[in-house]
């Protein structure tokens, strides 16, 4: 009798704890495009969700935040985002690593996983007027 409920109370513990759990973060991937990184992501249920964070690194144990999103989901349904990093045209080719922080309302916080992107650096821009100049 005894076993059963403490059975039962950690069944409910657990099952408290995963309704206060902020979000989880799922399909986290980077895709290079011309002069940017683009950023995306799903957010499973989201719950005492404050927001996100996006860091951005040279290797993969020194970060800094770029940018801030505020949650925009719900507790029963996926959520997709999309951040767009045009910073990266700025330095040299080089690899970039990304990860996220997850920001609950009372101030915790995870991370996700980390990926790394090598962009794609453009430095010739053609503009209608060269385009023209080729062709006379």
């Amino acid at each position: 009798m005894r076993k059963s409920i403490l059975f039962v109370l950690l069944v409910m513990a657990c099952g408290a704890a995963a309704l206060l759990a902020g979000s989880v973060v799922s399909e986290f991937r980077g895709e290079p495009e011309r002069n940017k990184v683009t950023l995306k992501w799903t957010s499973e249920a989201e719950i005492n969700l404050k927001g996100f964070e996006i860091e951005r690194g040279l290797d993969d144990k020194t970060f800094e935040r770029i940018a801030t999103l505020d949650a925009k989901g719900s507790a029963t349904a996926k959520t997709d985002y999309l951040y767009e990093d045009n910073t990266v045209f700025k330095s040299s080719l080089r690899v970039y690593y990304y990860r996220i922080k997850i920001i609950d309302r009372d101030g915790s916080y995870t991370y996700s996983n980390t990926i790394n992107v090598n962009p794609t650096i453009s430095s010739a821009r053609a503009t209608w007027g060269s385009i023209k100049a080729m062709f006379r």
